[in-house]
């Protein structure tokens, strides 16, 4: 016949396995909260580098899904954005469609470089079979002195994120892609390595334990049967 718990015995054991159970919940808590910022970190890292090392087509920008981002390098055009915010574009399918205050980008030629340039139309000409386009940067006190081909034009602004233009340029370097991508997914499969181990000693500390249980019950059945006799 097995001994009957006391009141105090079976509070004490509730306790135990209350104070078990809520160190059970914190420590699943706090595994699902590093797995979720481990996740999210790799998914940021995989869209800026994608972003970054898209494959270039047709007018020689990223372009997808019908966006195309761009990582402004000056501040001609503050306050309506500034240098380091990434500007997101979408594809003009008719020049037509554009109208004087529209922001675009364009390819052009600075300092003897052709380069990519987003401002604000200033006026539009008709020169018949296509539009030719003046611009200028709202920080800037006087318009572009080369106009825009409507050839040269390809996108017009949506909307922009601050300061993610610097994320995108930094992860071109190979510096910027190992701290963004490598570095998140490295910790991610050390601290699952570590997980698995913890699970594993734990479930043979517990195997033990219930062995050593066992034996102890067995034990203390044999003493209990021979004191009987």
């Amino acid at each position: 016949m097995k001994p009957v718990k006391t009141e105090v015995e079976l509070a004490a054991s509730d306790s135990k396995k209350a104070e078990s159970g809520g160190k059970k919940g914190f420590r699943k808590g706090v595994n699902i909260a590093v797995n979720i910022i481990l996740i999210l970190a790799i998914l940021f890292g995989i869209f800026c580098s994608f972003t970054a090392f898209v494959s270039k087509r047709g007018s020689g920008v990223p372009s997808f899904f019908g966006i195309r981002p761009f990582a402004i390098q000056s501040d001609s055009m503050a306050p309506f954005f500034f240098k380091g915010d990434l500007v997101l574009d979408t594809v003009v399918k008719d020049p037509k469609d554009l109208k004087v205050g529209d922001v675009i980008t364009y390819w052009t030629v600075i300092s003897g470089e052709r380069v990519l340039n987003s401002h604000r139309i200033t006026e539009i000409t008709d020169m018949g079979t296509y539009l030719y386009f003046n611009t200028k940067g709202d920080n800037n006190t006087i318009e572009d002195a080369i106009g825009v081909h409507q050839a040269e034009i390809v996108g017009k602004y949506m909307t922009h994120i601050p300061k993610l233009g610097t994320v995108i340029d930094f992860l071109q370097t190979g510096t910027g892609f190992l701290i963004v991508i490598l570095v998140p997914v490295f910790l991610f499969f050390v601290y699952h390595v570590v997980q698995f181990f913890k699970t594993l000693f734990a479930y043979k500390a517990e195997k033990m334990r219930l062995q050593i249980q066992k034996e102890l019950e067995a034990q203390r059945e044999a003493e209990k049967e021979k004191n009987q006799e």
